[in-house]
C-alpha cells in the first residue's frame, strides 16, 4: 500500500432528503476515523425533550447472542436502519423505529460453533462469557453498500470435537463483507484471517478480535479502500507456561478479500503488545496540515525494544503507515514498570484531537491513571527512566502527560466544541477544556490539565460516552453513557443504565444530568450491562447493545431503542 493525503473518512454522514430532513449514518466505531464519538448533525433530540416526560424506550428486540460491537445506522428516507453483530456470529439488520428483524445471517460454517471463551487462551472467562464471536464493531463502506465484519468460531468435526484440549487449528477467525440489503457475501468473502511477521505466524486460539474495524478509502496500491483489523490475547494473557500472545493488525483490500492482506505484529521478537483499547477502533488521520493519513494505535504489556533497533512496541503509542510500517511512536519511560504491573498504556482507545495552532494532537489514556497527548508529527519517542527500581521517575518527550482522576482508563474521551469528557474506571465522567477555550490561567497546550466539571454519578467499569448536538446551538449537546452498573464484578450481569446529561452546562463544577433509564424503570428499563458498549445517537433515536435480561445462560442479546415517546412514566 502506498501513503496518500486522504481525509479522514467521516462517518457520520449527512445529506439532505428533499429540502428539510437530514439523514445521519453512523457507519464506524465511535462515529468516525477520528474516534471523537460526536454526532454534530442531531436535529430532533435536545436538552429541552430528553426528559423523564417526552423521551424513553421505544422497544426492544432479542438477538441471538450479546452484544458488544456497537450499533450502525444506515438511514434513508428519514428511517433507520440498525445493523449489529452478536457474540453467537449472527449479523441482524433491524428497523430502528420498531424493532422488527428485517434480514438475520448466521456466519457459523457447517461443522462448526461459536468460539467458547473457555476453550481460548488460558480460558479467562472473566467477563465475555459463554462465546466469543463477533467482538469488534463492523465497518460500513456506504459507496459500495457493504458492510465487513469479522467473527470468529471453532470446529466441531474430528479431533476439534473431541480433544480435550483443543489444537490452535480449530479456531478461525473470518473476515465477511456483506450486502447491506441482503447481507449476502461479496468481493472473495469471508477470509480466513491468516498470515505471518518477520518468522511468527498468527493463530486464532491465542486472540480475539476487539477493536472496532477501520475502512480508509485509497489506501490500497491499486486505488481500492483498505479494511483494518487488529487483535490481542484474551484477558491479556495466554495458556499457563506459554508466552503471551502478540498484537495483530491486518490490512484487506476492500473489494478483493482473497488478495493477501498486508500483516505486521506488535511484538515480533518479543511477546504480547496486545492491541484491545477497550473496543475502540484504529484512529487515523494527517500528522500535519496537508500531510499523508497515518494509523494511531496504542499497545497492552508487552517486550519493548524500539529505543535500541529493535521491533518491539509493547506499551507503546505507534503512528503507522496505512501499509502497516512504523513512522513513529511515544512509549512512557515508566513502560518498564508498566508491563509486569499490568498497567496496559494501550487499555482506552486513542482519539485524534482537531487542529491546534498548525498542529495535529492525538489523546490516549490508560490503566497507570494518566492522560497522555501526543504531537502526531512527532509523538515522542522513548526517554530512560532516572532510577532502575519501580515506581520509575523521570520525564517523557510527548506534549503533555498528566494524572487523570486517579482511576484507571478503559474508555476512549469523545468531543464537543474543544472540550473532550473521560470516564475513569469506578469515577465520574470528567470535563478537560482545549487549550483554545481554556479558562483564564490555564496554560498548558493542548488540553487543560485540571478538569472543570465532573457528573454527580459515578459510573463502574469506565464506558465510552458519546456526544450529540446540532453543530454548536446552543441547547442541543447531549453527553450519552451506559454504566455497565458492575459487571464483571462477582460474575453476575446487572441492568445497564443509559444516562444522558448536559454536555454545554457552565463551568459550575457539576455536569447536570437530564434524564436516565431508571428514572421510570417500567417503561425504561435496558437489558444487562456488558464491557465497554457505546452508544449510538443518530435522527432522533439511541441504541444500546447488552444482554437479554431473562436468559439465564447469557445466550441471548438485546437492542434497546430510545427516542422521543408519548407513553406515561410509571
Amino acid at each position: 500500500m502506498r501513503q496518500r493525503p486522504w481525509p479522514v473518512l467521516l462517518a457520520v454522514i449527512v445529506c439532505a432528503v428533499g429540502s428539510a430532513v437530514a439523514q445521519t449514518n453512523v457507519v464506524t466505531w465511535h462515529n468516525d476515523n477520528a474516534r471523537d464519538g460526536l454526532n454534530s448533525s442531531e436535529t430532533i433530540l435536545n436538552q429541552s425533550n430528553v426528559n423523564a416526560t417526552h423521551f424513553g424506550k421505544i422497544c426492544s428486540v432479542t438477538v441471538n447472542g450479546q452484544i458488544y460491537a456497537q450499533p450502525l445506522v444506515m438511514s434513508q428516507a428519514g428511517k433507520n436502519t440498525v445493523y449489529v453483530g452478536t457474540m453467537n456470529d449472527w449479523v441482524y439488520s433491524i428497523n430502528g423505529s420498531t424493532c422488527q428483524i428485517k434480514n438475520q445471517l448466521s456466519l457459523i460454517p457447517s461443522g462448526e460453533e461459536p468460539a467458547e471463551c473457555i476453550d481460548i487462551g488460558g480460558g479467562q472467562c472473566h467477563s465475555i462469557n459463554p462465546h466469543m464471536g463477533i467482538l469488534g464493531t463492523a465497518v460500513i463502506d456506504p459507496s459500495t453498500n457493504t458492510i465487513y465484519v469479522v467473527a470468529e468460531s471453532e470446529s466441531t468435526v474430528g479431533t476439534c470435537g473431541t480433544a480435550k484440549k483443543k489444537a490452535a487449528s480449530c479456531f478461525i477467525h473470518r473476515v465477511h463483507a456483506l450486502d447491506l440489503g441482503t447481507l449476502a457475501e461479496k468481493f472473495g468473502g469471508p477470509v480466513q484471517l491468516a498470515g505471518g511477521y518477520r518468522g511468527i505466524t498468527y493463530d486464532s486460539k491465542s486472540h480475539i478480535q476487539r477493536p472496532g474495524l477501520l475502512l480508509l478509502p485509497g489506501a490500497m496500491p491499486n486505488g481500492d479502500s483498505a479494511v483494518y483489523v487488529a487483535l490481542s490475547s484474551m484477558d491479556g494473557s495466554g495458556e499457563p507456561g506459554v508466552s503471551v500472545p502478540h498484537g495483530w493488525i491486518f490490512a484487506y483490500d476492500a473489494k478483493n478479500l482473497t488478495a493477501s492482506p498486508e500483516v505486521w505484529s506488535s511484538t515480533p521478537d518479543g511477546e504480547g503488545g496486545g492491541i484491545w483499547l477497550s473496543g475502540a477502533g484504529l484512529a487515523a488521520g494527517v500528522d500535519t496540515p496537508g500531510g499523508a493519513t497515518y494509523i494511531y494505535v496504542a499497545t497492552g504489556d508487552g517486550d519493548f525494544t524500539a529505543n535500541t533497533g529493535g521491533s518491539d512496541y509493547g506499551d507503546s503509542f505507534i503512528k503507522m503507515t496505512t501499509d502497516l510500517v512504523p513512522a513513529d511512536y511515544f512509549t512512557p519511560f515508566s513502560q518498564a514498570c508498566l508491563n509486569p504491573s499490568d498497567l496496559d498504556f494501550g487499555s482506552g482507545g486513542v482519539m485524534l484531537l482537531p487542529n491546534t495552532g498548525n498542529a495535529y494532537y492525538a489523546v490516549s489514556a490508560g490503566k497507570d491513571g494518566y492522560i497522555y497527548v501526543m504531537n502526531r508529527a512527532e509523538p515522542g519517542g522513548y526517554s530512560a527512566p532516572k532510577n532502575s527500581s519501580c515506581p520509575a521517575t523521570g520525564s517523557n518527550g510527548n506534549k503533555e502527560y498528566f494524572l487523570g482522576s486517579g482511576h484507571k482508563f478503559y474508555t476512549t474521551p469523545a468531543l464537543w466544541n474543544s472540550q473532550i469528557y473521560y470516564a475513569p474506571m469506578y469515577s465520574a465522567i470528567t470535563k478537560y477544556h482545549l487549550s483554545q477555550s481554556s479558562p483564564p490561567g490555564c496554560t498548558p497546550s493542548p488540553v487543560c490539565t485540571i478538569s472543570t466539571s465532573t457528573t454527580s454519578v459515578s459510573l463502574h467499569y469506565g464506558t465510552n460516552v458519546s456526544i450529540s448536538s446540532s453543530g454548536n446551538t446552543s441547547g442541543t449537546a447531549i453527553l450519552w453513557a451506559i454504566d455497565m452498573n458492575g459487571w464483571p464484578a462477582g460474575g453476575s450481569p446487572g441492568t445497564a443504565t443509559l444516562y444522558a446529561f448536559d454536555a454545554q452546562h457552565s463551568n459550575s463544577g457539576v455536569i447536570p444530568e437530564l434524564w436516565d433509564s431508571g428514572k421510570c424503570p417500567k417503561r425504561d428499563k435496558a437489558g444487562d450491562g456488558l464491557k465497554f458498549t457505546t452508544p449510538t445517537i443518530a435522527n432522533g433515536m439511541v441504541y444500546v447493545g447488552d444482554m437479554d435480561p431473562s436468559d439465564p445462560t447469557f445466550n441471548h442479546g438485546q437492542l434497546d431503542v430510545y427516542g422521543l415517546t408519548s407513553a406515561e412514566c410509571d
